[in-house]
């Protein structure tokens, strides 16, 4: 990686102090959910529904959303993340670009085979943005956790192959430098390093790694026992850091504190926030970073409303 990472290379202070809600999706739509999150660079939310082929744009300053566009072709989106410009044209430059997966999910823990694709979303100098097929990945399984890796590159974990494929986000060419990535869900980075969160054996890893994402050592554990979906980092310059965990059906927001690599052993948790859907039942899927100097200090948490309408939800650590 270059390395521009997801990280805030920032140790955020405390403990919650509050939880309050931002948005709930409108009108009827039980057990539906938003599967991630990415904050824009004007702290504008972006959100992707797990239940839709939908990516919806909240205000976390005034609460307001509205769904930002429709993605024909798609049926349930997935991960998504903001792609660094590198050194291309002007026009480049100024864009912001994103890549999200999906694929068709028929019902819960079910995925149709050959079904998954990779989108690029862009902001241009227009207002209206717009979306593009990347590639069709037909051998692939479920891409699930997304992030950038360097310049036009993303990585893509693929949760039914065990997999963590590099795309070049011009081309949609891919290599698969990681396997036998067991429960694969989550995936973020730091300098040297993909962290990525293991559903089916409730652990959260990270592995070092060259620039073209292999592995140049083992992997190290930092949690276990831990009920895992996406997470947001907060890395220093030692590389001690804190991982902030949408812990699923536990509803709740869970902080690792650990060390630096390698061999820092698993780390510390605590619970940051909990029953963040307010009904004492709930799904949390994913949780991000402010990056507003008015919201710095804040996690943005997705939260399914205890099988009614997609949410998101802001702790405050301030």
């Amino acid at each position: 990686m270059k390395y521009i990472t997801c990280a805030i290379i920032i140790l955020l202070p405390g403990l919650a102090l509050s939880v309050s809600p931002v948005f709930v999706l409108p009108g009827l739509a039980p057990s539906s959910w938003f599967e991630n999150l990415a904050v824009r660079p004007n702290g504008l939310i972006l959100a992707t529904r797990g239940d839709a082929p939908e990516i919806w744009q909240i205000n976390p300053a005034t609460g307001q959303g509205a769904k930002l566009m429709t993605v024909i072709g798609a049926f349930n989106l997935t991960g998504i993340a903001e792609i660094t410009s590198g050194h291309h044209s002007q026009e480049q430059k100024r864009e912001e670009t994103y890549v999200f997966g999906s694929s068709y999910i028929p019902a819960p823990l079910q995925v149709e085979p050959g079904s998954a694709k990779v989108w690029t979303l862009r902001f241009g100098n227009g207002i209206t943005p717009t979306v593009s097929l990347l590639a069709e990945l037909p051998k692939a399984g479920f891409i699930n956790g997304v992030a950038a890796w360097g310049s036009r590159r993303v990585l893509l974990g693929d949760t039914i192959e065990e997999a963590v494929y590099l795309m070049d986000v011009d081309t949609g060419f891919f290599t698969t430098p990681l396997t036998n990535m067991t429960g694969i869900n989550g995936v973020q980075t730091a300098p040297g390093y993909i962290y990525w969160a293991n559903h089916a054996l409730q652990r959260l890893s990270r592995i070092p790694v060259d620039n073209d994402a292999f592995h140049t050592g083992p992997a190290e554990i930092l949690a276990t026992d831990q009920a895992i979906d996406d997470f947001a980092l907060a890395i220093d310059k030692t590389g001690r850091g804190r991982a902030f965990i949408g812990a699923m059906y536990d509803n709740a927001v869970v902080q690792v504190v650990f060390g630096p690599p390698p061999n820092s052993g698993t780390g510390v948790k605590s619970i940051v926030a909990g029953n963040l859907s307010g009904t004492g039942v709930g799904l949390c899927a994913v949780v991000v970073l402010g990056r507003r100097a008015e919201d710095i200090g804040v996690l943005y948490a997705s939260v399914n409303m205890g099988g009614g309408n997609a949410a998101i939800v802001a702790i405050s650590t301030r």
